[in-house]
């Protein structure tokens, strides 16, 4: 079996992509060029948004939503860098909440779940897309039934406090509300939705949130508004929203703060925003009034069906394909303001895999569920997609001037080299100026192992500042696809922990270190680009102080021998300080896999300490003592300045992050599987949720 390749192999490989002579290419090259020195507009980062349906029965999602499998995707999901993902669209999350009483005499909810699933969020940094779908219990089957409307609306208002006293107003404004999810379709379990009934049953809602405080959102249809006369009740939103009568308050006109709609790309990029740009221009040419309302995309997969497997969604195809349409949006839709108030595009994609598609479906993450250990366990692994949105978290700031041309030519987005690039201006001392240029290379869901398109990047236009470094980091299918490892094992279904290890090796963007940003603030590079393929190029200036500290590390338990740290990057202060977790101790913990983790704060780690005479299965504090865990940034052999962070163990029982100064966070090593906790304590200490096949204490709530 071929071991994977070692770190400097492939920055070799990096460095000869990057240098390759123009008479090796057989294709005219593009020529992207940027300018730093030329702001177009803010860049705000509309992307950053999933979501995913439990299964049926959905009366059960509990057992899914707050499943072991699930928090670690959570995890992972919340784990991008830089808030790359910020909100997760769930599907029925009313129905984890139970209802007790009559018709008429009142009715009581027990939250215990919901809140579970939204503490589970929070603790990710991750805000829910909440969508107002479900039936506690399943009370509400008729909206035409006025003491029902009115019930809805109560329990839409006793949620809606709930959470502001739990969370806090500031947070609970943040969130999405939104209408049940695509009504015309009609997927509404035992519930009765007649045209009427759906309009009631939006009242409810808006006047449920407006108990509770003005300043809650509320959108929908979340439907494909397909040209009337079909999709009657999400055309039926926007014309009671429009000239409707309020079911509570008698008035005309229902408030809409935003309009979502779902359109996807039958495997192509560019239909997700032609079809797009039909259905705004209906919306404008029938309802004018709503010509400022914000506009969601909050489903705007490429193809639509999350579990039917396709090649292309297993590695960098999907990952670039991604890129491409975000970049497509940027340039073509919100850089004309305009054409409509577009703010929000989200790719319907952290389901869980399962076999024997654990990378093909559509997906964030790829899910082992390994079944031929004692206790089973569950593995997860970064799909490139998940990578590309760490690389996408560090645009921001301003949007620069790019463009694209070949032989003379201007080329839009819609061709198979793009662009987006941002500038971002220091908003403290431990920040800096600094630049991101990230360049894709897609056909679409095609991919061409055997095609390599010329590229020349220019970069002009650079502010002379102090330290000024560049770095690159680049994805394709050859060095970058835990997908293709797991191909080359054979497709195991249960892999080894030697297979893992190679599978990960291959998770991160091969990073060149940092290099002297040439004088004159002008860069050119030619690579020859994989198609498909991502490279991002990043400039930083050296911040007057040092970053910021690393927070919430925590532990997640994987099985015997192996755990995940999980931490958070959100006071760091700096997207220019990448993070290694790296282990002084590897001669006597020989499993610890060192790494750069700078595409998902999460790194999983295989302990396997040589002497085994410790009194808990998978840790020996009697011998040397627990590994180092440092991450930092590449030291640059004086030719780079970045610092970086100490995720550093001492002892036996504490787990300290550093940097310049400790702060603490108690933990105790447990590498057994997640139900094997030693105490309730430390299930308390490691995990926000009680170990799987425990009861919840019900925690009842009047509306």
């Amino acid at each position: 079996m071929r071991p994977p390749q070692p770190r400097t192999s492939l920055l070799t490989l990096l460095a000869a992509l990057l240098a390759a002579p123009d008479a090796a290419r057989a294709e005219v090259p593009h020529l992207v060029r940027v300018d730093a020195a030329r702001a177009l507009r803010p860049l705000r980062p509309f992307w950053r948004s999933t979501g995913f349906c439990p299964p049926l029965p959905h009366n059960q999602a509990d057992q899914f939503v707050l499943s072991w499998d699930q928090q670690l995707n959570l995890a992972y999901v919340g784990a991008v860098p830089h808030g790359g993902i910020e909100q997760v669209r769930t599907h029925w999350l009313l129905d984890l909440v139970t209802a007790r009483g009559a018709a008429g005499q009142g009715l009581r909810y027990n939250f215990t779940q919901l809140d579970t699933y939204l503490d589970l969020l929070k603790q990710n940094q991750l805000l829910p897309g909440f969508e107002l779908m479900g039936s506690p219990s399943g009370h509400f089957t008729d909206f035409e039934d006025k003491q029902q409307v009115f019930e809805w609306k109560d329990l839409v208002s006793v949620l809606a406090r709930r959470y502001i006293g739990r969370y806090g107003l500031a947070q609970v404004s943040r969130w999405n509300f939104e209408t049940w999810n695509e009504p015309d379709h009609h997927d509404f379990d035992n519930v009765s939705m007649t045209e009427q009934g759906f309009l009631n049953y939006y009242d409810a809602c808006s006047e449920g949130l407006r108990v509770a405080s003005p300043e809650l959102r509320l959108g929908g249809p979340a439907d494909s508004f397909r040209e009337p006369p079909k999709s009657p009740l999400s055309w039926g939103l926007l014309r009671h929203c429009a000239h409707g009568t309020n079911f509570f308050t008698g008035e005309q006109g229902v408030r809409l703060d935003f309009i979502s709609l779902h359109r996807k790309g039958s495997g192509s990029s560019i239909a997700i925003l032609e079809q797009e740009a039909v259905v705004l221009g209906q919306i404008q040419q029938l309802f004018p009034e709503f010509k400022d309302t914000p506009i969601y995309n909050d489903e705007a997969d490429p193809l639509v069906g999350w579990l039917l497997p396709q090649p292309w969604r297993a590695d960098v195809t999907y990952a670039a394909l991604v890129v491409k349409v975000i970049a497509q949006h940027q340039n073509l839709l919100v850089a004309n303001a305009s054409t409509a108030q577009y703010k929000l595009l989200s790719n319907d994609n952290a389901f869980l895999s399962y076999h024997p598609h654990p990378f093909s479906q559509r997906t964030l993450t790829a899910r082992f569920q390994v079944n031929n250990t004692r206790p089973p366990h569950v593995q997860l692994l970064r799909k490139p997609v998940l990578t590309a949105m760490g690389l996408l978290a560090l645009l921001d700031g301003e949007q620069l001037w790019a463009e694209v041309s070949r032989a003379g030519a201007v080329l839009d987005s819609n061709h198979t080299v793009g662009v987006l690039a941002s500038a971002h201006r220091p908003e403290g001392p431990d920040d800096a100026w600094r630049a991101t240029v990230l360049v894709y290379a897609s056909d679409d869901t095609r991919a061409h192992p055997d095609r390599r398109v010329p590229v020349t990047v220019r970069l002009l236009g650079v502010p002379a500042g102090p330290g000024l470094v560049y770095t690159t980091r680049y994805l394709d299918n050859r060095l970058c696809s835990p997908q293709r490892e797991w191909r080359r094992a054979g497709r195991p279904a249960f892999p080894s922990a030697e297979q893992f290890r190679r599978m990960r090796a291959a998770e991160d963007p091969v990073a060149a270190a940092p290099r002297p940003f040439p004088v004159g603030g002008r860069l050119t590079l030619r690579p020859e680009l994989a198609l498909p393929s991502l490279l991002l190029v990043h400039v930083c200036a050296r911040p007057s102080g040092p970053p910021g500290q690393v927070t919430r590390l925590r532990v997640l338990p994987l099985t015997r021998g192996q755990l995940a740290l999980v931490w958070s990057d959100e006071r760091v202060g700096t997207k220019c300080v990448p993070v290694d977790i790296r282990d002084p101790f590897l001669p006597r913990w020989p499993g610890v896999q060192p790494g750069q983790q700078e595409a998902v704060n999460v790194q999983p780690l295989h302990i396997q300490p040589r002497c085994t005479h410790s009194h808990r299965p998978g840790f020996s504090p009697l011998c040397a003592g627990p590994p180092t865990y440092l991450a930092g940034g590449p030291r640059a052999s004086g030719r780079g300045w970045v610092q970086g962070h100490e995720l550093k163990a001492t002892g036996t029982l504490v787990l300290q992050t550093q940097l310049l100064s400790l702060a603490p966070t108690v933990f105790e090593p447990w590498t057994t599987g997640p139900g094997q906790a030693p105490s309730p304590t430390l299930c308390r200490t490691w995990r926000s949720l009680l170990p799987e096949g425990r009861q919840l204490q019900a925690d009842w709530q009047g509306a």
